[in-house]
């Protein structure tokens, strides 16, 4: 066929138009994201990938075609649109991840309706008009005998393919050997994550050495800090929704928003004032995972589901060899973040979900904070003893409404209504709340003979969104910055210990394991995990993963994040005390460290502790 006879054929211009319309709808979905490197040619490359899909669909449909082509844009456009809701909440794309908690999507529909802007709507502003034209021509779409050069067709798809690999692989050079939405641009980041999804983890380079690196940071030769501290207590650990390190001991208009967790740091407590956020795509569920493994989240998916079928070393399972009677309350559907099968297998021996407990006071997306400590007490009091009990509270979840009736704040103006004001109405809730426990087990005897643990599982404000940027650094009277962002509340209160310290190492929730692991008395030398004890460790170190980009990290004087390209030289660094940007070459170390310390964590979940289990893996 010639190319006057392919520019005569409709359905070639009918591509040509869509592809048209997809490249300008990319350019405002490009910028929408701030797309900063090479923005025109990422736009280009996923323009060549988009008509690849239309060459595919030519290729294979051979009736019918207008409709497909039609079903085709429209879903290449509804994908923008939902991108759009994700990245205005999340600032990334939808990862394919997703897909396993669509059955749960009415659980969060309220955060979902708050992301929802008229502005998104505009993808579809050419709908009408191309559904009116479909309509009309329907009927005429026949076998078209000039396209029955099939071969010549996916050839020059082929080529094109070829085309957006070569252009890819030259931007993954340019951004350390990493792809992220910012370097990829949409359509081509998802067929990524889809690969990366189900491909396995590669090897990691020299991985005994730097096992034995990260193991060197702890002193052997001398007698652990409160070793045995808890040996024999009770310990409930909460794992609080959302609650960030910056309201402790803060006030709002001249009420404190935290009384309870003011009290409780003020005496008998372990304080640890700069303990980071390492949560994955599963958020709450991943803080959960990190906290009981010792070990990373995953980068494909979230922990509870990549890992569902490893073998794990996780921290109930340990305190179950150790006669501890092992629980779980969480006041929404057992299986959310599938938790109702990964529970049984990291150690848990009881989940109380709700379909055990009595939704009788539901604010948000589950059972209010109050109702599920209050309804606990009737199950810790008759469990043996010594038990680990885990919560994991709601009320404080996106997007942070209750009733008035609810509220203990009295705010102005300035800070009702909005989304900073909201979110310390329920850190004030969860606050109160947490104090009705602790009187609750003082009625019951069990107070003096429990530790209670509590730590942020996320953040709840992202200093991402210029509004809420805004009103938290007017609110704190400095600007609000990743490390404060990222940085949750860990304490752990042990009755007439006599113990009042703050512990300013820097740590993250990785560090959880071995941490309680010496307060319990139990060594952790036969554990392959990475992180630290915090009460014993030399230096403070911190990764952050998924929502910065692999290599950001924070340790005891600053904070590194890789630039949303991923190229380290477009990076930033400051003094955390100071907030004075630095050189990245002082961030290189650190950036290394926390790459390496992300795939050794994949390495040994999927490599080293299957081979352990066997029987076959090293000593």
């Amino acid at each position: 066929m010639s190319i006057k006879e392919y520019i005569k054929n409709k359905y070639l211009r009918r591509i040509a138009f869509y592809n048209l319309l997809i490249f300008l709808k990319l350019i405002v979905f490009h910028s929408f994201i701030d797309i900063q490197y090479r923005s025109l040619l990422v736009s280009f490359l996923n323009l060549l990938t988009s008509i690849c899909i239309f060459g595919v669909v030519n290729y294979i449909f051979r009736r019918r075609r207008a409709e497909v082509f039609l079903g085709v844009y429209m879903a290449l456009s509804a994908l923008l649109f939902f991108d759009s809701l994700y990245f205005s909440h999340f600032f990334t794309l939808i990862p394919i991840n997703a897909i396993y908690q669509i059955g749960h999507l009415s659980a969060v529909s309220g955060s979902v309706k708050t992301l929802i802007k008229p502005v998104y709507f505009l993808y579809f502003i050419d709908w009408p008009l191309l559904i009116y034209f479909y309509v009309k021509g329907r009927g005429k779409d026949t076998m078209d005998k000039a396209l029955r050069r099939r071969p010549r067709q996916l050839a020059w798809v082929m080529v094109l393919f070829l085309f957006i690999f070569f252009g890819n692989q030259q931007i993954k050079i340019a951004a350390g050997g990493f792809y992220t939405p910012f370097n990829m641009g949409n359509y081509n980041y998802h067929i990524y994550d889809i690969y990366h999804l189900f491909s396995k983890s590669p090897l990691v380079d020299n991985a005994d050495a730097w096992m034995e690196k990260l193991d060197n940071d702890i002193p052997t030769n001398q007698t652990k800090k409160y070793h045995g501290l808890l040996q024999g207590k009770n310990i409930i650990v909460i794992q609080a929704e959302s609650l960030q390190a910056f309201v402790i001991n803060k006030e709002i208009e001249g009420q404190a928003i935290t009384p309870v967790l003011n009290e409780l740091i003020s005496k008998d407590t372990l304080y640890f004032s700069r303990y980071y956020e390492q949560v994955g795509w599963g958020n709450t569920s991943d803080a959960e995972f990190v906290t009981h493994n010792g070990l990373h989240a995953s980068t494909k998916n979230f922990s509870y589901k990549q890992y569902e079928d490893k073998q794990l070393r996780s921290l109930p399972m340990l305190l179950n060899r150790e006669n501890y009677e092992t629980i779980v309350f969480h006041g929404n559907e057992p299986d959310f973040w599938n938790r109702k099968s990964m529970y049984p297998t990291i150690g848990f021996n009881r989940f109380i979900s709700s379909e055990e407990l009595q939704m009788n006071e539901v604010i948000g997306i589950g059972l209010s904070d109050k109702a599920l400590f209050n309804q606990s007490l009737e199950y810790l009091k008759e469990l043996p003893q010594p038990f680990y009990s885990f919560f994991i509270t709601l009320t404080s979840h996106y997007p942070y409404e209750m009733e008035a009736g609810h509220k203990q704040l009295q705010l102005s103006d300035t800070y009702e209504g909005t989304l900073l004001g909201d979110y310390l109405q329920t850190v004030k809730y969860l606050d109160a709340a947490l104090g009705e426990l602790i009187e609750g087990l003082k009625r019951e005897g069990l107070y003096e003979n429990t530790a209670i643990i509590l730590y942020g599982d996320h953040h709840g404000l992202d200093a991402r969104n210029e509004e809420v940027y805004q009103q938290v650094t007017d609110f704190l009277e400095k600007p609000y910055l990743e490390d404060e962002m990222y940085r949750v509340p860990m304490m752990i209160h042990i009755p007439q210990s006599k113990l009042k310290r703050e512990i300013k190492t820097v740590g993250g929730q990785v560090d959880f394991y071995p941490t309680l692991l010496n307060l319990i008395g139990l060594d952790t030398n036969d554990d392959i995990i990475i992180g630290k004890d915090l009460l014993n460790v030399k230096e403070g170190f911190a990764v952050q993963q998924v929502h910065t980009g692999k290599g950001s990290f924070i340790d005891n004087d600053k904070m590194f994040i890789i630039s949303k390209d991923g190229i380290f030289e477009n990076s930033r660094a400051w003094n955390i005390e100071t907030g004075e940007p630095l050189e990245l070459e002082e961030a290189r170390m650190g950036y290394e460290r926390a790459i390496a310390e992300i795939f050794l964590s994949e390495y040994i979940i999927e490599r080293v502790l299957p081979e352990l289990e066997e029987g076959i893996g090293t000593d």
